[in-house]
């Protein structure tokens, strides 16, 4: 496969993917607010259909949330996710000066954690860290 990545997306891209793993549509301007308000993007774009994304969401100093990590269920378990996150965490890297250090957070779909575990991200809870908090408004 040939995929170029690219670092901006439509609101017509976005939620085209949300749609593609049954997650729930965002409205136009919402999504616009997010997608203008997000850090840094990746996208995956195969024979210009985009096929994945993933959003950093930042203080800009010590803390990177990453979002939105999808791939469309079509291409999952061809590499394309290790691809975008490859890109985002060297991304993360590469802004940090010497000595900067900065707490990277994502909330993993049930069953995609031991995707993440490859890129050492650990399970919660555990011994040190209570488990993540969701609430939906």
């Amino acid at each position: 496969m040939n995929i170029e990545l690219k670092h901006s997306l439509t609101v017509e891209e976005y939620n085209a993917l949300r749609l593609s793993v049954d997650w729930k549509e965002i409205p136009e301007e919402q999504a616009k607010r997010g997608l203008s308000n997000t850090y840094y993007l990746t996208a995956a774009v195969l024979n210009g259909e985009t096929i994945g994304l993933a959003r950093v969401i930042s203080d800009g100093g010590y803390v990177a949330y990453i979002a939105d990590v999808i791939v469309n269920q079509e291409y999952q378990g061809k590499g394309v996710g290790r691809m975008i996150l490859n890109d985002v965490m060297d991304y993360i890297k590469n802004v940090l000066s010497g000595g900067e250090t900065v707490m990277v957070i994502l909330v993993a779909a049930k069953g995609k954690e031991e995707f993440y575990e490859k890129f050492g991200f650990i399970k919660r809870p555990n011994e040190q860290y209570g488990a993540g908090m969701t609430l939906w408004l």
